[in-house]
């Protein structure tokens, strides 16, 4: 019983880690994963089971905070020209649940348990901008057509505590990217419209868990989200409104590898289990709103938003009520230079 714990404990740790230090997918479409149990034992399709369900019910928290909601805070429509640049800095976060408790294998195979849930914050750093490549065509009082290139930032901290150790493999900072076209340029009687395109990342990461003889290993662990927005906006002197809907599709992927160390009848049993190509994939619809004070150049921007409940395969394992498709609120507040 104290082996079949501590591999739920090691599951867990997994899942918990990765919601609070950012790596995320959405609610669960599809949670694929190859488990190989060495020695073969029954317990170690419940612990497979429950590891792919504890990755579709935590990751898809992280990858709506990896969203977000507007491109760059406070601005709807294009920059307006060539060189022109808007740049944000920004914390995002979820407000989401963890799991709470845990829950012994089964010994029979793979079975239903309750995790439970906790209320939790998730959040997600990143620096945004645009950059304006092409003005537009004139067309009364506004631009049609302008261009924009949007490019973002992600941070990950090495994060070492007791047993736990949570690091980007290449780096803390991860790049994102993507075009924004402006249908409507702002001016002082018309609110700037666009449509924008943008492939967000966090930093991939691999962590380590080791209490007492035993250890956890998840290598590769990466987010990435495709992000579609329509966004308007309209600045009135020193306050400025923006408001937007569309799409995410955020996918996950994982490797983890287990080894638990138990003396049975005072045998000693080293048993290991490993869940390659873990992958979680999700689309789900987002809608938010912007506020903003300051002057022209310099902006306090705040955002709020909702994401929608995604499509779910089924998890076999419970979470206190909650679901892996649950919809999710997030917030945003940042600083925004325009020159």
């Amino acid at each position: 019983m104290r082996a079949a714990r501590r591999v739920s404990i090691l599951f867990g740790v997994v899942a918990i880690s990765g919601a609070t230090f950012g790596p995320a997918s959405l609610a669960a479409q599809t949670t694929t994963g190859s488990c190989v149990v060495t020695p073969a034992i029954a317990s170690g399709a419940d612990a497979c089971q429950k590891a792919r369900d504890l990755f579709a019910f935590v990751m898809p928290q992280a990858g709506v905070a990896l969203s977000g909601g507007n491109p760059v805070l406070g601005e709807g429509g294009t920059m307006g020209g060539w060189g022109k640049r808007a740049i944000s800095a920004r914390l995002t976060a979820v407000q989401g649940q963890l799991p709470r408790n845990t829950v012994p294998l089964s010994v029979t195979g793979a079975s239903s348990s309750d995790f439970g849930a906790e209320n939790t914050y998730v959040p997600v750093p990143s620096v945004d901008a645009a950059i304006g490549l092409f003005a537009g065509v004139p067309a009364g009082l506004t631009n049609v057509g302008g261009v924009d290139v949007l490019l973002g930032v992600t941070y990950l901290p090495d994060v070492s505590e007791r047993d736990l150790r949570f690091a980007p493999k290449s780096g803390s900072f991860a790049l994102s990217y993507g075009l924004r076209l402006g249908l409507l340029q702002e001016s002082s009687l018309v609110p700037g419209i666009s449509v924008s395109a943008m492939r967000r990342k966090l930093p991939t990461v691999a962590l380590d868990y080791r209490p007492g003889n035993d250890s956890l290993s998840v290598g590769d662990l990466a987010v990435t989200s495709n992000t579609y927005r329509l966004v308007a906006s309209k600045r009135f002197t020193l306050f400025g409104l923006a408001a937007g809907v569309g799409r995410d599709e955020i996918e996950s992927t994982a490797g983890m590898y287990a080894v638990v160390n138990e003396t049975v009848a005072a045998v000693p049993v080293r048993s290991e289990v490993t869940l390659s190509g873990l992958r979680n994939e999700v689309s789900r619809n987002t809608a938010f709103v912007n506020a903003s004070f300051g002057l022209s150049i310099t902006r306090i921007v705040a955002e709020y938003g909702w994401s929608s409940k995604g499509t779910i395969d089924e998890t076999v394992n419970q979470f206190g009520g909650k679901r892996a498709n649950d919809a999710y609120r997030y917030a945003s507040l940042g600083v925004t230079v325009r020159f």
